[in-house]
């Protein structure tokens, strides 16, 4: 590669490019793709701008699934695009360059409000926003979790059409697979929208009976258990191995099952936060979709006890990943960029620090701190 044809290059860096770890590399940028990952020692030329990471990892960008809020906003309270430059510049403080916008059960207008935001957005892929995440309202009350029970409801034809007739802003629509009908799950499966079992009450046998289930969100949370006679949505995913996003804050999850599953799904499994407006901030009350709801000792929960969403952030997740679930470095930061990146089909040029893949970068030093943070070949920590 002449790396004279590259706006700038970062040397003298590890890489861990979603494979292995590679040390005193150039990472040369065009515009926003990566055109040249290779030793320094073999680089014949390098552009003017250069930039020394000694003592730094530089990793893939990591990619959050699932994000309801974050920075003090939450997508269901303000719809908005300015809520989005929110959530993206709150991530980029903690490595994550794209993301999900998360819209959690709520009425008709609320959705069809993000998916036009969404739907007209100039360059949302420099904001960090990939597609629409719709967790709900197509759920089972029985497992509502945070969600209002009085916006749930079954997915109806026109509803499936209308998601389908948007599948370029929508990535992922969490339902209730018991509660929906084959021929509405078709519909948005065959508009390559990814459909995710998740706040399901299902048997394992009611699961068996329907396809297109590619997806799993927050296992072990708002699910049927694993059981030695049923075995539910969890032994559904444990034994048909979708993917499946996991909060690893310590709270939603123990650190057991976390192992457990990723000893079972491999490269299926992958983090998400789940967050919602505290984290990234020092916030301890907040609204929730029109629910008072508080934090203590970093549970997110209503005044009744129950669990609304996360205050953890992604880089955090990995340093819980390590320290307590006993992951490799190496594996924490491939459940953060690639796999995510594969579960959504963009593995092809997200996920991965190679030639030909975007140019979203986190570096971090040896404490798995965030040092700076590139998001599609600009830098913006």
């Amino acid at each position: 590669m002449n790396n004279r044809l590259a706006d700038f290059a970062l040397i003298h860096a590890s890489v861990f490019d979603g494979e292995t770890t590679l040390h005193n590399q150039v990472i040369s940028v065009k515009g926003d793709t990566i055109i040249d990952v290779s030793p320094f020692d073999s680089a014949l030329t390098l552009p003017e701008k250069q930039i020394d990471l000694t003592g730094l990892l530089a990793t893939s960008g990591f990619i959050d699934i699932q994000l309801n809020g974050c920075g003090g906003v939450l997508f269901n309270t303000d719809i908005s695009e300015s809520t989005l430059v929110t959530m993206n510049s709150t991530n980029l403080k903690y490595g994550t360059t794209q993301f999900l916008p998360t819209l959690i059960t709520s009425q008709q207008q609320s959705m069809n409000q993000a998916v036009e935001l969404v739907s007209n957005l100039n360059d949302k892929e420099k904001m960090g926003v990939l597609g629409l995440h719709l967790e709900g309202p197509f759920i089972n009350k029985q497992k509502k979790g945070a969600h209002q029970a009085a916006f749930i409801r079954e997915l109806d034809l026109e509803t499936a059409q209308f998601l389908a007739a948007n599948a370029n802003s929508i990535s992922v629509v969490t339902l209730a697979p018991e509660n929906n009908q084959q021929a509405v799950i078709d519909c948005l499966t065959d508009a390559e929208i990814i459909v995710s079992i998740g706040h399901s009450n299902a048997t394992y046998e009611q699961l068996q009976q329907k396809n297109g289930l590619n997806m799993t969100t927050h296992l072990y949370n708002a699910m049927s258990p694993l059981g030695s006679r049923e075995p539910g949505v969890v032994g559904y995913v444990f034994d048909h191995k979708p993917t499946a996003g996991i909060i690893v804050d310590g709270i939603h999850v123990s650190y057991a099952s976390v192992r457990i599953a990723h000893d079972i799904l491999k490269d299926n499994l992958f983090l998400v936060t789940d967050a919602v407006t505290p984290a990234g901030t020092d916030i301890t009350e907040f609204d929730m979709a029109g629910i008072p709801a508080y934090v203590t000792e970093g549970k997110c929960h209503f005044s009744d006890g129950t669990i609304a969403g996360a205050a953890i952030t992604t880089i955090a997740s990995i340093k819980n990943l390590i320290e307590h679930v006993g992951l490799s470095r190496e594996e924490a930061l491939r459940m953060a960029n690639l796999y995510p990146a594969k579960a959504l089909g963009i593995e092809d040029e997200y996920g991965m620090l190679k030639t030909g893949y975007k140019a979203n970068i986190t570096l971090l030093n040896a404490n798995n701190d965030i040092h700076s943070v590139y998001q599609m070949g600009i830098q913006r920590i």
